[in-house]
């Protein structure tokens, strides 16, 4: 004789079975495997390539939205320049309107996550730092890329008339 369970008891074994049920996690992307975070970037649209810096560290060149940038790995191995465990994105240029110590304040107060300096030749940096550990979700890192977009754009409105981020070069 079978035994069939009462639907309501059927529903909640179900259940069970889906709350612990491994998750297919998206992927992630970490400064522990460069490749992802070209990947990811390329994923977006922009253009991005794998090298690596004069240290040996890996670095990737990007063009993200018009301004060429890198994507310093920090915290790395010191022998092996493996297992990094966060990024810099970083843009360098000079601006063709003055861009002083009060505009980068406003920037800094602007952009939680973000840097920006200014060099004696009066060339601009801006940076943006994150932590990736063992990985993070590649939607986040989406969010990462454009909130330093963003704030690219903002500051290239304050540095370039009618907006010139081709202008741009990557440094360091």
């Amino acid at each position: 004789m079978e035994r069939k369970l009462p639907a309501a008891a059927a529903a909640v074994l179900a259940g069970i079975f889906l709350a612990t049920a491994p998750c297919a996690h998206a992927e992630s992307v970490s400064a522990m495997t460069p490749a992802s975070v070209v990947s990811a970037l390329q994923a977006q649209g922009y253009t991005a390539a794998l090298g690596q810096d004069e240290a040996g560290d890996p670095l990737v060149t990007a063009t993200i939205g018009g301004w060429r940038s890198q994507v310093v790995f920090y915290d790395c191995n010191e022998v092996t320049h493996a297992a990094c465990q966060s990024l810099q994105f970083s843009s360098s240029f000079r601006p063709d309107r003055p861009f002083d110590a009060q505009k980068a304040v406003a920037f800094v107060n602007a952009n939680r996550f973000g840097a920006v300096s200014v060099a004696s030749d009066k060339s601009v940096t801006v940076s943006w730092d994150v932590i990736t550990g063992q990985g993070i979700d590649s939607s986040v890192f989406a969010l990462v890329v454009k909130s330093y977009r963003m704030a690219l754009d903002s500051i290239g409105t304050e540095a370039f008339p009618a907006g010139h981020p081709q202008l741009a070069s990557a440094a360091r």
